[in-house]
This record gives C-alpha cells, structure tokens and sequence, in this order.
C-alpha cells in the first residue's frame, strides 16, 4: 500500500498522490515533494496497522474509500493551509495580522506596536506561527529560543516544528544560568540576560526568537550567549521589524547567519482608539 505521511498542518495523513491532488495548482510540483520530504511525518506503525484493519472490514472497495479521501480534501476550506503567497513578508496574511496590531504612545515613543491586538485572534495568531514554524522545519533548527517576555509568546512555534523551546531570561530569575553581557535595551535601561547551563549544545542550530527587533541591542545579546555557549545561530527571527533603526544591519554583524521578519512599520498602520483621558503609563524598567 502506498505510503501515509502525516500533514501538521491539519494532523490527518495522506498518501502523496492525495496531497498533491490538494496542492495542484497553488504550489509547484517541486515545493509539493520537498513538502512531503521535509514536512509531513510518516504515520505510526500502530495507526497504519490500525488502518489496514479498518480497511479490511470495510463493505467499500479500497480505490472508492481514497477518491473520497480526495474528494474530502479538496472540499476543506480554503485558506486552511499556508499558500506561498501567505508566507511572504509584508503579503497578504502580513497586512491582515497587521491591521490588528494598534500603536499607541507609551514609554515616550510616538508608536509603540501592541501585540496583545494579535492575541486577541486565535487563528491569526496560529497562522503567525504557523509560518514561522514551515521556515524552521526547512531550516532544520534543534532548539527555538525566545526572549522575555514577548518573545515567550511563541512557544507553539515549537510546538509545531517539534523541538524544545528554552527561555533567556532576566538576570536572577532562573536558576543554574550563564549570563550575557550588560546590553542596552530597545527603549531605555540597560539589562542581562540568561540561559540555564547544559541547555545549548555545541552542534545545535539555534534560531532566536522575539515579537519585535528594533535597534537589535536585545538580539545582539542573545547571539553572544548562544556562541558562548558554542552553538550557530541560524537565524533571527521577529514578528515586527522597525526597518528605520537599522537593527538587522547590527545583528548581522554580531553573527547571526541571517535576520528574518514578516511585517515592517510600512503595513503596521493601525492607531489605536484612545479615550480622551488616556495617558501614557509606560515606566522605563
């Protein structure tokens, strides 16, 4: 029988000629294989023992029970799926998650981008990491690695690719740590971070995540822990990129092998609706 592999992005499994039959015409032939090839997961010895029984005690014919397998795939709802289109920065699916992302003025800055606006939408969100999660399964990374404490939100980019996710944290919250150097922060004070010892090792692929890389000062501490620590930093990898204060450029040059963002300031035009009242309540730490 032909192989089943596992598609994560809805859990059910499928036969290869059954996924590209779903994939025809968004994806070309070549993204399709190496989707099969990289991404989806052969089932389980148990569930294709499973299935071969249930098979075997059906009143239908094999061949009727696949073509509704297809047919069944063809009819699940667009846009379930991740198309190419949606995956690029600033695309499509930037602009919606965007439009629910409101500034506000806080801590002295004209805008500072809310990502609570994003939580407030399941699906956006899991599409969020969704696209993250499809660019670190092609980049084979071994650990995700986020930063406090917005960069914690993105503990299912984990989930999905299926690797640990570790914590850097401020100085004094974690025990058995190393820390980094003192570094200036995004908006104001200066601040050390941390990572527990043994949790890097030397052959790891890391990718360092956060909800936003402005000046890249919080970035550029991390990528000095993890080479400490004697691992790569395959990449860095934010949500938002403040294009203007030239973080990347920064990052780059502390040695990450690459800096990667879905949404910059250009697409993230939604002011918040603010009562006459508001004031801004924003204390530097």
């Amino acid at each position: 029988m032909p192989e089943k592999r596992v598609d994560p992005d809805d859990g059910a499994a499928y036969t290869f000629d059954e996924l590209a039959a779903y994939y025809k015409g968004k994806f070309k032939k070549k993204a399709i294989e190496e989707y099969w090839e990289n991404t989806c997961t052969p089932t389980k010895k148990g569930a294709k023992a499973k299935a071969k029984v249930k098979a075997k005690g059906a009143k239908e014919p094999v061949a009727k029970a696949k073509a509704k397998v297809k047919v069944k795939a063809k009819a699940k709802p667009k846009g379930k799926r991740l198309s190419e289109e949606d995956e690029q920065p600033d695309g499509p699916l930037a602009k919606e998650i965007a439009a629910v992302i409101p500034y506000f003025p806080f801590k002295k800055i004209e805008r500072f981008y809310d990502i609570q606006g994003l939580l407030k939408h399941p699906k956006l969100f899991n599409a969020m990491c969704a696209v993250m999660a499809k660019r670190f399964r092609r980049l084979k990374i071994t650990k995700v690695v986020g930063f406090e404490a917005r960069g914690f939100l993105f503990t299912p980019v984990a989930i999905k690719v299926g690797v640990p996710f570790l914590m850097l944290r401020k100085a004094g919250k974690m025990p058995n740590t190393i820390s980094s150097a003192p570094y200036t922060k995004e908006y104001a004070g200066v601040d050390t971070i941390c990572i527990q010892k043994g949790s890097i090792v030397p052959e790891d692929k890391v990718v360092l995540i956060d909800d936003l890389v402005a000046t890249g000062g919080t970035l550029c501490a991390g990528i000095e822990l993890i080479k400490a620590c004697g691992a790569e930093v395959t990449e860095c990898s934010c949500m938002v990129e403040l294009k203007f204060l030239k973080g990347k450029e920064r990052v780059m040059k502390a040695g990450a092998k690459d800096v990667w963002s879905f949404i910059s300031e250009e697409v993230l035009t939604a002011k918040a609706d603010l009562p006459d009242d508001y004031k801004d309540d924003g204390e530097a730490h």
